[in-house]
């Protein structure tokens, strides 16, 4: 068993600790370089490897060549490893009345007058983190893939998706999608498009909170 660190927004600490996030997708780095290479669901190691649609004639074709590398390992483990949960915090400047640090997460504290400031998750250290999350399961899919039970259990507020016709359906996965879009839509320093319209390759860790 292995020991990991992951960073989560507040919104998304608040839907772990209440129970209704129990997935997570990241996206896959890098992404496969051809557009019609697939990625096969991770083995024992955790690692995914590049395949070929079936339907389709590659003559002398690599498909870890075409995909830039042959395999791509999950950088959250496998299961039964766990994540420890980074995310924005604060110190308090009277250890000896409390208990000396804040989560920006948890709004009832947030106007501590006693909070020195906010600092970003990624610099939280493992002894400040009070989630530990157990990997129950981990593939890889295109971000488009994901259903309506999974888009609940990524811990998504449904929204109304628009018709063509004007009217709407409250969807999960449509909550999802704006909330990828909200955190993915401008393409990375190097360029590429993870956008929700790239659809992009995923990880989908599959966890349970981790009680003491």
């Amino acid at each position: 068993m292995k020991e990991r660190p992951i960073l989560f927004k507040g919104e998304m600490v608040r839907a772990v600790l209440d129970g209704t996030k129990t997935q997570t997708r990241r996206v896959v780095k890098p992404q496969p370089l051809h557009k019609d290479v697939i990625l096969r669901y991770p083995n024992s190691y955790g690692n995914a490897e590049a395949g070929l649609p079936m339907d389709v004639d590659y003559p002398d074709s690599d498909p870890g060549e075409m995909a830039g590398q042959d395999e791509w390992k999950c950088p959250y483990g496998v299961p039964g490893d766990e994540l420890w949960v980074r995310e924005t915090f604060a110190l308090c400047r009277c250890k000896s009345t409390c208990e000396g640090i804040y989560f920006r997460a948890d709004e009832s504290q947030n106007q501590g007058a006693n909070i020195d400031k906010w600092r970003p998750s990624i610099f939280m250290p493992r002894w400040a983190s009070r989630i530990q999350l157990v990997v129950k399961s981990v593939r890889v899919e295109r971000v488009q893939e994901i259903d309506e039970a999974d888009a609940k259990a990524e811990g998504t507020v449904s929204a109304i998706e628009p018709h063509e016709d004007g009217g709407g359906t409250l969807s999960y996965r449509y909550g999802f999608r704006l909330l990828w879009d909200s955190i993915n839509g401008k393409p990375r320093k190097d360029g590429t498009d993870i956008s929700w319209a790239a659809n992009p390759w995923v990880w989908v860790v599959e966890f349970e909170r981790k009680t003491q």
